[in-house]
């Protein structure tokens, strides 16, 4: 490699990285990085699988519970910690969000989708307050807790040759959830979908289940469902 083609390889990479850092400063310049208080991210441990929901950083925004929203922001949800990070461009730092101001926050992931989360009090194993995905929302919501556990696995060697056996496992719980009533847990199979509603009606639910060809068999279809049902006026059972 020539002299003269060393130096424009170098000018390259120094455009590469000045675009890099200048897609991730906000486009919405009505507030102030200040007010979003946080600490930077302390590295979790190397493990297979992820601790974050998406591997890479989705722009999205975030609601206070003052009501304030800033935008245009890049940002990871960690499914192990139940934490959010956003990408400080200024310090070059990833922070952790405190989450005691935040009321929620919305990402688009790599697939496009718009994912919606919103912080809510629960009262079981978890206790206290959580981001909760709204799945589907109104008087009965549908939402998922998007766990990931650090599970005990058969011994492997990492990318440094370090011999480990604990990996990050994708754990996630779904509910319905109502603000006068609370939380009922429900899987993604017809026998659990079908629980949550009285005998008498299951019979009829079934019916428009097979009639719109809906199998209930993973969370996609447990939510075509769930809305189907809904609009029929089937009230879920706490």
């Amino acid at each position: 490699m020539t002299r003269k083609t060393k130096h424009i390889f170098m000018l390259f990479l120094v455009w590469s990285f000045a675009q890099i850092v200048c897609a991730q400063e906000p486009t919405n310049k009505n507030w102030d990085a200040q007010k979003i208080k946080g600490v930077r991210l302390v590295p979790y441990p190397s493990y297979n699988g992820s601790p974050f929901m998406t591997d890479t950083w989705c722009q999205g925004k975030i609601e206070f519970t003052t009501g304030e929203i800033a935008d245009s922001l890049f940002m990871k949800y960690s499914s192990y910690k139940d934490e959010l990070f956003y990408y400080n461009s200024e310090a070059a730092s990833q922070i952790n969000i405190d989450k005691a101001s935040l009321k929620g926050f919305q990402f688009v992931d790599p697939n496009g989708r718009t994912r919606i989360f919103r912080k809510q009090h629960i009262d079981n194993f978890m206790k206290g307050y959580q981001f909760f995905e709204v799945l589907s929302d109104g008087p009965i919501s549908l939402l998922a807790f998007r766990k990931s556990s650090l599970n005990t696995t058969s011994p492997y060697h990492d990318k440094s040759g370090i011999l480990k056996n604990m990996e990050y496992v994708p754990d996630y719980h779904l509910y319905f959830y109502s603000a006068d009533k609370g939380y009922t847990s429900v899987k993604t199979n017809r026998t659990s979908f079908l629980s949550k509603f009285e005998k008498v009606y299951q019979k009829p639910i079934k019916k428009i289940l097979r009639k719109s060809r809906i199998k209930i068999e993973n969370e996609d279809s447990l939510i075509q469902g769930w809305k189907v049902i809904e609009k029929e006026g089937y009230q879920v059972l706490f």
